[in-house]
């Protein structure tokens, strides 16, 4: 195995190992969806679950077959909070491409750079910390299927910080993000609810993911968290979401959602606690 190359976790639990099997059910899952008319406006960024295929790979498909239209691609700055291990600070990863079975997209060494240059204190390369977390892993089938070649990531993750972590995020990455570059943060929604209650919170959250409205957002986060004595998350990646919800205010972007559903949606699962999954697209005129 090459050092240089960050080699995949979830292959086979998350989605297939097999690249023509997995190039088989992303290429039909990207044609199963109706993708929105997208007519004098430019995607900038994606909000995207991360689940295992199964349950959340047609929600994630809708936004990625947005990405159709677009023009060759820069770099995809891939966020999300830390679910594997625990550190403080932003994490970036020093290997020079990351692997699918689909292939190799190379990390965008320059970017790094820059980012590890303005804010030492709180961006890092930390390689331990991406090993074997698989929220960014899984979206990068859905790059190499839904993009034309000769695109870099910039996978990046968020750990213990403070509540204000991502105002100064924003302030970073809008240093670095460029015209044909695209942001896509990784969260699943609501965590545990029954099926019924989270249908309820996932609304609001992606009504208030849409409006932009951190604020909204908050509160709203704050009241559950009471409400059920800290048992249940409205999202996994707050750190990452509100970065881009910053990021969209600051640049002018647009939301929209495309679809919702949740794990209690297939037949077969428990619909007495279940993961939300949504996706909304971030977009220019």
């Amino acid at each position: 195995m090459n050092p240089k190359v960050r080699y995949p976790a979830v292959a086979e639990a998350f989605y297939p190992a097999d690249a023509l099997e997995l190039d088989r059910l992303v290429a039909a899952m990207l044609h199963e969806q109706d993708p929105p008319s997208l007519s004098g406006r430019k995607v900038r960024a994606l909000m995207v679950p991360h689940a295992g295929y199964r349950y959340s790979g047609r929600i994630a498909a809708a936004g990625y077959r947005t990405l159709g239209s677009l023009p060759p691609l820069g770099t995809a700055i891939l966020m999300g909070n830390a679910h594997t291990y625990l550190f403080d600070g932003i994490a970036l990863d020093s290997h020079e491409s990351w692997h699918s079975p689909l292939g190799n997209v190379p990390v965008d060494a320059k970017m790094n750079k820059a980012l590890l240059a303005k804010a030492p204190d709180l961006v890092h390369e930390l390689d331990i910390a991406h090993h074997s977390d698989h929220i960014l892993e899984v979206q990068l089938p859905f790059l190499q299927r839904a993009l034309k070649s000769g695109f870099s990531i910039l996978p990046l993750l968020f750990g213990d910080n403070s509540p204000g972590v991502h105002e100064r995020a924003a302030d970073l990455l809008l240093a670095v993000l460029g015209k044909d570059d695209l942001i896509v943060v990784s969260t699943d929604l609501s965590h545990y609810p029954c099926f019924q209650d989270a249908n309820l919170i996932d609304s609001s959250t992606i009504e208030h993911v849409v409006g932009k409205d951190l604020k909204a957002l908050e509160l709203q986060e704050h009241r559950l968290r009471t409400m059920a004595s800290g048992e249940l998350s409205l999202y996994c990646s707050p750190d990452a979401l509100k970065t881009l919800l910053v990021i969209a205010n600051r640049l002018g972007w647009h939301a929209e959602k495309l679809c919702y559903c949740n794990s209690g949606d297939d037949p077969h699962d428990d619909k007495r606690a279940v993961v939300g999954y949504g996706t909304v697209i971030f977009y220019e005129s």
